[in-house]
């Protein structure tokens, strides 16, 4: 990511609808799949700490990020549980946590290493909660500026988990309500300018408060059913009690 975007992302964190939704999603999916109590749990891209300050509401939470900038704004969130490393070599010893998060990281990583890595650091039936943007027709210059590398559809994330041992428990597409609007807005934006200004910041409270809204009417929905398109990628699957080994 783009190092001025973290100030974006730490300014913006705590009420942007979309980082706030996507808290949400997390938050359910532990409640509904994740019985055990005093979990610890790894934030792999932990970014400004804002997600880790949710997780804390239910287990210990550990966070890395492969920048520096990034830590800062952690420890202005007084996190103190983060290390610098990158997703692919994860600074921590075999079976260290019931949970991994990988929100919104696959994309900018060697997706195959960095699931072994989770792999390694979980414990036996451990679980990984994944979110991706979705489908590469949606590819656009947010994404650049976010180094991304590619953009993901419900069956590769599926296939790239199962490939390295793990159960998909719930795997669904998340934001359908905004693939068609986002699709013509950014579109249009690349038809204006030649640079990319900041997805993070919306100044428009009542559009953020609406678009909010929208998500937890969608997030209803996906208490019972799967979504058939989205902007994002949401899945959970656990760990077999064997290793991968490639």
């Amino acid at each position: 990511m783009r190092i001025d975007l973290y100030e974006d992302m730490y300014k913006t964190e705590d009420t942007h609808w979309w980082h706030k939704a996507k808290r949400r999603f997390v938050g359910f999916l532990i409640s509904r799949y994740i019985k055990k109590e005093n979990i610890t749990i790894l934030d792999v891209g932990c970014g400004t700490g804002k997600n880790m300050e949710e997780l804390s509401k239910k287990g210990k939470v550990w966070g890395v990020d492969i920048s520096r900038e990034a830590l800062l704004f952690c420890k202005k969130r007084n996190l103190l549980n983060v290390k610098e490393g990158d997703a692919e070599h994860l600074p921590f010893q075999k079976g260290s946590f019931d949970v991994v998060c990988m929100l919104d990281v696959l994309e900018h990583v060697d997706d195959g290493i960095s699931v072994a890595e989770v792999v390694r650091v979980l414990k036996s039936g451990g679980y990984i909660i994944v979110t991706v943007p979705a489908f590469s027709w949606l590819w656009s210059r947010w994404d650049e500026a976010l180094h991304h590398k590619r953009r993901y559809t419900r069956e590769k994330v599926e296939e790239i988990l199962t490939k390295h041992g793990f159960v998909v428990l719930r795997n669904t597409y998340i934001h359908s309500f905004l693939v068609v609007p986002s699709f013509i807005i950014r579109k249009l934006k690349q038809l204006q300018s030649k640079s990319y200004t900041s997805d993070f910041q919306i100044n428009n409270t009542f559009l953020n408060s609406c678009l909010f809204f929208i998500s937890e009417l969608e997030q209803m929905w996906i208490n019972r059913y799967d979504m058939p398109f989205g902007m994002s990628v949401l899945c959970i699957a656990q760990k077999k009690q064997y290793e991968y080994r490639s």
